[in-house]
């Protein structure tokens, strides 16, 4: 009898024919539609684009510049008032009417770590829901060199509680976090 043959076409590669009894597995598409996790959801990178981008349409930023804004950019300015408004203590800011803005924040100043800090969301321990944003899970950045991660929740009482109102606004210790953040990236990748 001979084996069962199939040919597999992975997205735009080389075909590969495969036979039943090679140690390559052989996926097929039945049509069932799996469920995702809370987490997969979350991290799902669309939605999170579209999070990121309500939030910079709220808070009137065009664009996300291509190196950190400097200290005295417009653009910090305009996001320590627009997160003095949204976000003036921490209970506000997990409020479950605020929990939309949150989470566009919360991409946002994710974005900003994955594109200068090397940074990757991973799926946390959730800690109960007044350690974390999210029902279930806690998301946490991991940054692309040689430092503790963050969670969203750890990130968020940061910005909220631990500034000084003598060196700006509460975005303003963000992106002073971010600029050392994306020069110690720089640097590990460079040998420096």
């Amino acid at each position: 009898m001979t084996g069962v043959r199939a040919t597999l076409t992975c997205s735009g590669h080389d075909e590969k024919e495969l036979g039943v009894g090679n140690d390559e597995q052989l996926t097929m598409d039945l049509g069932v539609p799996v469920e995702q996790t809370e987490w997969g959801k979350w991290v799902d990178p669309d939605r999170r684009a579209a999070q990121v981008q309500k939030f910079m349409d709220y808070a009137g930023i065009r664009e996300i510049p291509s190196e950190p804004w400097p200290e005295d950019s417009a653009e910090v300015e305009r996001l320590d008032s627009v997160i003095a408004e949204l976000f003036p203590d921490l209970v506000t800011a997990m409020a479950p009417e605020n929990a939309d803005i949150a989470d566009a924040f919360i991409c946002f100043l994710g974005e900003l770590f994955i594109r200068f800090a090397g940074a990757h969301w991973e799926d946390y321990q959730w800690f109960g829901r007044d350690k974390a944003f999210y029902d279930h899970i806690n998301p946490l950045l991991e940054y692309g060199f040689d430092t503790d991660g963050d969670t969203a929740y750890g990130l968020m009482k940061l910005m909220i509680e631990d500034y000084d109102p003598a060196d700006g606004g509460m975005f303003s210790g963000m992106a002073e976090m971010l600029r050392e953040f994306a020069e110690e990236y720089s640097s590990s990748h460079n040998g420096k």
